[in-house]
């Protein structure tokens, strides 16, 4: 897959425009290769030509729609790769089939953001340390465990 390869008519599915398709496909390409689960994501979601880049099925139903793009992106495993990838590539891939159908207001998902770590306590030879939380939860006024 490449951006030559790109349909004229983007799926109903794709909701980012064109330009931003062919800057990120490239990009996705260079990072990852032209083959693996990202590349195999790019060319499902746009073509519909398989297989399905996180299972790993048979695919021949055309270009997929909204609700098997969010389903295969949501494909708990990827056994199906059998190590020869890494989970990194694995999950790009995810987020592509996520991203490529998300409305422009859409949140991104709990599981594609990047858990930051808070940096280790500063060494103390003696007494105590404090410790500042910035952040406990992203829920909007919800506890996560309530």
């Amino acid at each position: 897959m490449d951006v030559t390869h790109i349909p004229a008519a983007l799926p109903p599915e794709i909701t980012v425009s064109r330009d931003l398709v062919e800057f990120s496909l490239a990009d996705d390409l260079e990072t990852y290769g032209p083959s693996g689960p990202v590349a195999l994501a790019w060319q499902w979601a746009l073509t519909g030509e398989g297989p399905t880049p996180v299972s790993r099925r048979d695919w021949q139903q055309g270009a997929p729609d909204h609700a098997t793009l969010l389903d295969e992106s949501r494909w708990p495993y990827g056994d199906g790769w059998a190590g020869q990838v890494t989970g990194d590539e694995i999950q790009r891939a995810r987020f592509l089939l996520w991203w490529l159908t998300a409305r422009p207001d859409e949140e991104v998902p709990a599981r594609f953001r990047r858990v930051r770590h808070a940096p280790g306590p500063a060494a103390v030879e003696e007494g105590s340390t404090s410790v500042s939380i910035t952040e406990v939860y992203g829920g909007h006024g919800r506890r996560p465990f309530s």
